[in-house]
C-alpha cells in the first residue's frame, strides 16, 4: 500500500525567519511543484484566512458559512494537489490549542501531517517579541514587557505572548496529536552564520533542493532600531482608537510609517538588559533539555539555542531623549520629502493647459481644419491643365 501524501504544517515560531521562508516558498511555487511539493493554500492571503478560522480569531467579523467554505476550500486544494507533499506555513499556528489543532487535522483529509517548527535562541527572541507587539500597536516599554514575560514563564500559563517563546510547550500540543516522530525542529543559525543556512535546513525537511529556491534579497519584516521602536511605542500612546483598528493600523502605521519610514533609518540594536541574563540562560537550559528528551527530529543543532554573549548589553540603556528626537526629526524629514517630491512631480511651475484638455483641443481643431492636400487636388481638377 503506497504511503499517504504528506502535509507539512510550519507553525512558526514568530520571529524565527518565517517571513523569509514564506517569501521563498511563494517566489518558488512553480519550481517546488516540479519537485513534488505543493504550496497549500497557494497565497499568503488564503493562508492567513485559514489560520483565522483554525484559531477562532476576530470572531465578530466572521460568519459560520464563510468559515466552513474556507475549511472546505483547503480540503479541496489538498485533494487536487498533484504532488506527494504539500506545505502550509503560518506562524500564528504556534499558539493553537488542542481543539484548534484537531480542526486543522480534520480539514487535512487523509494527509499524513508533519509539524515543522523553526526555533531561535531566547536572547534574540526577546527584543523581537517586544518589537512585534509595538508594531501591532502595543504601548508597553521594553523592561516592563520583559518582566511580564518572566511572570508568564514562571507561572507556566502558556498564555500569549510567552507561548510564542516556549517551543517545548508549543510542540507538546502538536505531538500529542501527530506523534513526536512527525515533529521537526529546525534551529535558526547564529546571527553570523551563512545567510541561506536556515533555508537549506528548512528545505531538507520538506525534501526539496534549497539551491532551487528563490529567497528575498532583503529579509521582509526587518527589525527596527531601539530608538525607532521606542518612538513608535510613544506614537501608539497618542493615536486615536479608530487608527488602532487592525486593518487601519497595519496599512497606515505598521507598513507606511514603521517599515517605509522608521525601517530605513540607521539603527542601534536592541539588547537584553544584563539583569535578565541569568533568567534567559536558565530558561534556555530547561527548554533545550525538554526538546532533547521529546524524541523530535532536529535539523541543525540545539546548541544554536544557546544565548549569545552579544545579545546582552551591560552598557546599553534605554534610548535617550536625544536619540528619540533624532529619529523623530528624521522621520518627519522623510515623510515631508516624499510628499514634496510627489507634489513637485505634478507641478512643473509652468502655467499651461492640462494634457487631457490639450488632447481635446487638438481633436476639435483637427476636425475643423480643412485637409490641405485634398483642397489643393480639388483646385487642380477645377482649373485643369
Amino acid at each position: 500500500m503506497p504511503d499517504a501524501p504528506r502535509l507539512f504544517v510550519h507553525v512558526g515560531l514568530q520571529k524565527t525567519g518565517t517571513s523569509y521562508l514564506q517569501a521563498a516558498l511563494l517566489r518558488s511555487r512553480a519550481d517546488l511543484a516540479s519537485q513534488g511539493l505543493d504550496l497549500v493554500p497557494p497565497t499568503k492571503r488564503q493562508s492567513f484566512e485559514l489560520m483565522v478560522v483554525i484559531r477562532d480569531k476576530y470572531e465578530a467579523r466572521r460568519d459560520p458559512v464563510s468559515d466552513r467554505r474556507i475549511l472546505e476550500r483547503f480540503t479541496a486544494q489538498l485533494e487536487r494537489a498533484p504532488g506527494s507533499r504539500a506545505v502550509f506555513s503560518q506562524e500564528s499556528l504556534a499558539a493553537a490549542g488542542p481543539g484548534q489543532i484537531t480542526r486543522l487535522l480534520r480539514a487535512s483529509g487523509g494527509r499524513e501531517v508533519h509539524v515543522v517548527a523553526t526555533v531561535r535562541d531566547l536572547a534574540r527572541q526577546l527584543p523581537s517579541s517586544w518589537q512585534e507587539q509595538v508594531k501591532a500597536g502595543g504601548t508597553t516599554a521594553f523592561r516592563p514587557y520583559l518582566r511580564r514575560l518572566q511572570s508568564l514563564e514562571r507561572s507556566r500559563s502558556g498564555r500569549h505572548p510567552w507561548i510564542h517563546l516556549d517551543p517545548p510547550a508549543v510542540l507538546s500540543r502538536w505531538a500529542e496529536r501527530v506523534g513526536p516522530d512527525r515533529v521537526h525542529v529546525v534551529t535558526v543559525p547564529p546571527w553570523d552564520g551563512p545567510r541561506t543556512l536556515l533555508l537549506e535546513r528548512f528545505g531538507a525537511v520538506l525534501g526539496v533542493d534549497p539551491a532551487r529556491l528563490e529567497p528575498e534579497e532583503h529579509w521582509s519584516n526587518a527589525s527596527l532600531g531601539f530608538a525607532q521602536a521606542e518612538l513608535l511605542r510613544r506614537i501608539n500612546l497618542e493615536l486615536p482608537e479608530e487608527v488602532h483598528r487592525r486593518y487601519v493600523y497595519s496599512d497606515v502605521v505598521k507598513q507606511s510609517f514603521g517599515a517605509q519610514v522608521l525601517g530605513t533609518q540607521e539603527r542601534r540594536r536592541i539588547r537584553v538588559p544584563e539583569e535578565f541574563r541569568a533568567w534567559c540562560e536558565e530558561v534556555t537550559e530547561r527548554q533545550v533539555a525538554e526538546l532533547e528528551s521529546a524524541g523530535y527530529q532536529v535539523v541543525g543543532s540545539l546548541k544554536d539555542l544557546k544565548c549569545p554573549e552579544s545579545a546582552f548589553g551591560a552598557g546599553d540603556g534605554e534610548p535617550t531623549e536625544h536619540e528619540v528626537a533624532t529619529a523623530s526629526v528624521s522621520a518627519l524629514a522623510t515623510m515631508l520629502g516624499a510628499r514634496g517630491r510627489a507634489v513637485a512631480s505634478r507641478r512643473t511651475g509652468r502655467i499651461g493647459v492640462a494634457s487631457r484638455w490639450r488632447r481635446m483641443i487638438r481633436r476639435l481643431v483637427s476636425r475643423k481644419r480643412p485637409d490641405v492636400r485634398a483642397t489643393a487636388s480639388a483646385r487642380g481638377r477645377r482649373h485643369g491643365p
